[in-house]
């Protein structure tokens, strides 16, 4: 299976382009790699992300390389350029006629979106056949965030990020997107959007930060109707003369459709978009390391405190153990007025402002906000980070201890063992989402 992704994109070939090797004045300024799967009833809100993506496409200055694999399910089936399991791959330009895009569907039938052996080629064919000075991959997809059940190896319980329901709702982990990455003839890139709920947590966005500049990413759930990240940040850089200019400004043109966008879903979740610096991401580690040593020594002594603090941390959403690192530390402190916690918590604070770039907040005035937000990271009970759950086959076992601790977040700050320690059970957050 590893070889079909080559075979399928040669089955798809929808379009000639340079192979390669191209002189530099030939270069793209930037290549944007769109990697969808909505599937369900949601195919048309990609169709409409290209048919955006097609009037900002002047000229050859950006180039876009869209995949799409269109959900299975006949009966909600709601896409129009493709058929049920169809795959389509292709360079989207001003000239791009949607209607003729069909490919051999035998060859998605079995197509694994979730394979990063496929994430890989794709990265490939961009390098090889859209080659630009930079490179940013957008992922546009249902999103989970790291969760230590779903990321465990690919051959257990997969995964996080771009379910693919074609092929028993499997999806692909960040462990494997860093491993694609790394692995193909684009080894660095200036950016990954993850247009995906739930992906501004430390423990997602440090396992690929040695392969990016920049993420846009939200800790939050993201509304997919009227989502104008991905054409408008192609217009803006276009437009603008650098990389953060252009996202910056992406997401501040964006504030309206993507409030738009969650009155339309009629579900009143709260949210915000990030510009996150990946080279401040160490300095935010190193801040986090000190906190969880911190925990370690003095919950001892100042169990009630610390447990009160970590019952009033904003949660960002009602069912996944994720929390906001900044408004933890800034609880901690005031809780126990301990100068270590103090010192760590302007240690933070320092860290986010220039790891943050920029933010977006969503105020649906349904659920209470904080005044501003930093990134998520994992919360849970000791016994919860000890649970065993068997794998598909039932052959062995594994924890979420065994899972977080592969994490580069864990290595670099020991979060773990604070997890391990821990023995308060966080319930009824005031701030999470859908309380």
């Amino acid at each position: 299976m590893k070889k079909l992704f080559l075979l399928t994109l040669c089955a798809l070939a929808l379009f000639s382009c340079n192979k390669g090797g191209a002189p530099e004045d030939e270069l793209a300024d930037y290549t944007v790699i769109v990697y969808s799967h909505l599937g369900m009833d949601t195919d048309y809100e990609i169709e409409e992300v290209w048919e955006e993506l097609k009037t900002q496409l002047p000229d050859k200055k950006i180039r876009v390389l869209a995949l799409h694999k269109y959900g299975v399910d006949v009966k909600n089936f709601s896409g129009k350029y493709g058929a049920p399991g169809e795959v389509l791959c292709f360079e989207l330009d001003k000239d791009t006629d949607f209607t003729k895009l069909h490919s051999d569907q035998n060859a998605g039938k079995s197509y694994k979106l979730y394979d990063p052996e496929n994430i890989k080629a794709v990265l490939n064919k961009a390098r090889k056949e859209l080659p630009a000075r930079e490179y940013v991959l957008a992922f546009f997809g249902h999103g989970g965030g790291f969760m230590p059940r779903e990321d465990y190896p690919k051959d257990i319980l997969t995964k996080a990020i771009l379910s693919d329901d074609g092929v028993n709702g499997l999806s692909v982990s960040i462990f494997e997107i860093a491993e694609a990455i790394k692995e193909s003839n684009i080894p660095h890139l200036k950016a990954i959007l993850f247009n995906n709920c739930l992906m501004g947590g430390m423990e997602s966005l440090m396992e690929v930060a040695p392969y990016s500049d920049y993420f846009i990413a939200t800790p939050f759930l993201l509304t997919s109707e009227n989502n104008p990240l991905i054409p408008v940040l192609v217009k803006n850089l276009h437009d603008c003369s650098s990389f953060e200019a252009a996202a910056q400004k992406t997401i501040t043109d964006s504030e309206e459709r993507l409030y738009d966008g969650h009155r339309k879903e009629g579900v009143p979740f709260n949210g915000n978009i990030e510009l996150v610096k990946s080279a401040g991401l160490e300095d935010v580690c190193a801040a986090a390391k000190e906190l969880a040593t911190r925990l370690c020594e003095l919950y001892p002594t100042r169990k009630e405190a610390i447990d009160k603090a970590s019952l009033a941390v904003y949660q960002f959403y009602y069912d996944k153990p994720f929390y906001d690192l900044m408004d933890y530390a800034s609880n901690l402190a005031q809780e126990t007025g301990d100068a270590k916690f103090a010192a760590v918590k302007s240690q933070l604070e320092a860290a986010f402002k220039k790891t943050i770039l920029k933010q977006l907040t969503i105020d649906l005035k349904e659920l209470p906000l904080l005044p501003s937000f930093s990134l998520s990271v994992t919360l849970c009970h000791h016994q919860k980070y000890q649970e065993s759950f068997h794998s598909v086959s039932n052959k062995y076992s594994f924890t979420y201890q065994d899972s977080y601790e592969r994490t580069a977040f864990h290595k670099k700050t020991g979060w773990g063992k604070w997890l391990d320690t821990n023995t308060c059970i966080l319930h009824g957050n005031p701030c999470g989402q859908a309380q």
